[in-house]
This record gives structure tokens, sequence and C-alpha cells, in this order.
């Protein structure tokens, strides 16, 4: 019987433990949306949602009996691809909602994210009352993870630990001048701790200006420059950190005239997928550039303590998808009347 529930939904992932970065700023590039668009149309697909974050691009379907998987796979062109269907495929949800399929285990970011892409979706009618039953219950089961297992406790969120690797690479933060692209929540979560720092000079930049002035009512000490002069507040910085949503570079070599080779030391983070800065700018001398798939060291130090906590309260995970599979019955039963 739950089989016959939960067949319908089916999950199509392309993260980071199967697809290295460049390839997934390939996919993120393509016009993957306009397929589903175009299956959600012919009736082959009751609805979607599809979520991208920096480590991952997911699909989650409900799928008719008219739909060719194999078929739609291939549409995609993408050589790794994780797919799952069916009771497991609600338990990776559940899993990857509360963190546990994250580089860094129980980060909140994730939750947030999934969120806000479901709620996206359900606004654009994208989505079906069978999705909206799981994806109900997974935001559900995220906060209530987090709640009683406390694991976020750790201080070891992307953000946390974005800023703990730049003081090991670059070292005191005291004096110097950061620059932050983007004003998105990741970028927004490093700022609120960089705020911290009283003796840092903080500036950041957004394509919109407007965005970087309302943030600057929350953070007041964080400088506001015009997009446009970018490569000047580049000059002048220490540290860079770079976080946007754009599918094109922010950051170009050829655009950094002089700055390169002026002697000064430099520290480029960047955050985002597809990358925002060009990666010959790591080979300057006095620059160093990081991406996100160079910061897990700092993460690695605490993994043991993380997974017994994962092992700890993984029953309500186990707790929440039986409530869901209730739920999926009780409309079974709805509809049938």
């Amino acid at each position: 019987m739950t089989s016959d529930i939960t067949t319908n939904f089916y999950i199509l992932s392309f993260s980071y433990k199967s697809m290295p970065l460049e390839e997934r700023e390939n996919f993120v590039r393509s016009k993957y949306k306009e397929i589903l668009e175009e299956y959600l149309q012919k009736g082959l697909i009751k609805g979607y949602i599809a979520t991208e974050t920096c480590l991952r691009v997911e699909m989650y379907l409900e799928i008719t009996e008219k739909l060719d998987i194999e078929e739609l796979r291939s549409r995609f062109n993408a050589k790794s691809t994780l797919e799952c269907r069916g009771k497991e495929a609600i338990k990776y949800l559940f899993e990857v909602i509360c963190g546990l399929d994250s580089v860094i285990k129980g980060e909140d970011q994730v939750l947030a994210q999934i969120k806000k892409s479901y709620l996206a979706h359900l606004e654009n009618k994208k989505t079906s009352s069978f999705l909206n039953i799981i994806f109900n219950s997974a935001i559900e089961v995220g906060k209530k993870f987090r709640a009683e297992s406390k694991i976020t406790e750790k201080n070891l969120s992307l953000d946390s630990i974005s800023v703990k690797f730049i003081k090991n690479k670059f070292g005191e933060l005291d004096g110097k001048r950061i620059f932050v692209i983007g004003v998105g929540d990741l970028s927004q979560s490093i700022l609120a701790i960089l705020h911290k720092y009283d003796n840092c000079d903080l500036i950041m930049t957004n394509r919109s200006n407007r965005k970087s002035i309302e943030l600057k009512k929350v953070f007041n000490n964080v400088e506001t420059a015009e997009f446009k002069e970018k490569y000047d507040v580049v000059e002048k910085s220490d540290i860079v950190i770079s976080a946007t949503s754009a599918p094109h570079l922010i950051l170009e070599k050829d655009k950094m005239g002089k700055i390169l080779s002026d002697g000064k030391k430099r520290f480029f983070l960047d955050l985002a997928v597809p990358r925002d800065i060009e990666t010959s700018i790591g080979e300057a001398n006095n620059t160093m550039l990081y991406h996100l798939d160079d910061i897990w060291e700092e993460y690695n130090k605490n993994v043991k303590k993380r997974d017994e906590v994962v092992d700890k309260f993984y029953y309500i995970i186990d707790e929440q998808y039986e409530e869901t599979i209730e739920k999926l019955l009780k409309r079974e039963k709805y509809l049938k009347k």
C-alpha cells in the first residue's frame, strides 16, 4: 500500500556528491526548467519543484504513468544523476532538508532554500496537492529536527565556516577592508558575522543598489558601492567575497588592469555556482583565490560530533515519514469518494 501512495514522487538530483562544480555550473546554465515546463504542459508530470543551491540542483516531481523517465533523463544531458522514487525519495528529501546530505551536516541554509523554492513554485501554480503534502511535511521536519537535536549549535554553518576559513588562510581581520559582492542569503549571513568585528572595514555591492541600501539599514557600519565601481573597490580591498546568482563572471582578469600587479596581498573567496570570479585571477602574485570546494577542511574537524547527533535524533525523520504517509492515505481516500 505504501508503495502505491508514494510511487508518484520522483527526484532527480545533480549534487556535489556526484557532479563536479564545473558540471553543476554548466547544468545551471542549461534550459532544464523549460524542459520541466514542457512536461507539465503535456500532462506527463502533475507538478514540480526545482531547487538550486550552491551544492545541488534537484527536481522534485509528481509523475504520471505516461512519463518515460529515461527519456526525461536523457533530455537533461547530464552524466552524473542521482534518482530516487517513492519511499526512498521522501526519506531523501527529509534528509536533505534536515541538512544530513549537506557537506556541513545540519546546516540551516538548505531548509531556507528549499522552503523559498517551494513557496515560489506554489505561488506560480507549478506544484500539486500531492507535492504540497510532502513539502509541508518536509519543512516541518526540517524545523523540528534542528530544534530538538540542536545540531546547529556547533556553529558550523556555511557562513561561519567561510569566515573561519578566511581567518585561517589570510590571518586576522582587524584593520582589513572586506568587500562583499551580492546580497543573497549567504552574503547577508556572512555580513552578519563580519558586522560583529569592530575593527574591520566592510563594504558591499549588488547589481540592484536598492537592496544594498536596504541592507545598510540593518548593518549600519557597512558602506555601499555602485556595482559599476566594483573594480575600484577591489583595488582598495584586502578580502573579496562573492556570492551572487549571476550566470556569468562578475570579476574578470582582463578588467583588473594593474590591480593584480600592484604587490598588494589579496584574498578572494568565490562562493557562487556558477563561479563569479575568473579562476586565472588566482594565478597572480600575492593573490589567493578559493572556491566552495576548498573550504570543507574546517568542517571535517567536527564530523564525528555531528554524526553522533544525527544518529541520536534520526527517529524524528522516521516519525515524520509515517505521519506523511497517513496524510497521503487520507488524501487518496478523499479522492476516491
